[in-house]
């Protein structure tokens, strides 16, 4: 673009900036950059977190897990972290797997069917994990297994 057109398209551009000034469109949009609308009483706005479902359902096997070795979650959490085991922590407690993994089942049925209830997972997912454990998959079990 030569020189004169470069002022010319600035001088045009800054000119309607100026009528919008003068009119008061500018100064309003300006108040409120990004209007949104604000949810009302009774409706749920849906949720961005892609992994929610997931958070939920690792939380409530932490929590169940915590409870069938009688410690609290964040310790279980800490313990985990440091290199402990489930199989440790359940051992201590003189359980086999065996018998860990159905103390657990029944333990999770409960926080997973509160979970469908309030439709964080669906039924099928919670029928999966239940189903993965009553197979022999403990999670945790082995303690955790960091990306590498």
């Amino acid at each position: 673009m030569n020189p004169f057109g470069a002022v010319a398209l600035k001088t045009v551009g800054a000119a309607g900036v100026a009528a919008l000034l003068s009119v008061g469109a500018v100064s309003a949009l300006a108040a409120s950059p990004s209007p949104r609308p604000t949810p009302t009483a009774g409706t749920t706005q849906p949720s961005t977190d892609r992994h929610a479902d997931r958070r939920a359902i690792r939380r409530a096997v932490i929590e169940s897990e915590a409870d069938v070795v009688g410690i609290t979650p964040e310790t279980l959490v800490k313990d985990l972290k440091a290199g402990q085991k489930v199989s440790d922590l359940a051992k201590d407690k003189g359980m086999t797997k065996e018998q860990f993994e159905t103390k657990l089942v029944a333990n999770l049925k409960p926080r997973l069917a509160l979970l469908v209830a309030n439709k964080t997972i669906t039924q099928p997912e919670a029928d999966r994990v239940l189903d993965r454990i009553s197979k022999g998959y403990v999670p945790f079990w082995d303690g955790i297994h960091r990306k590498k």
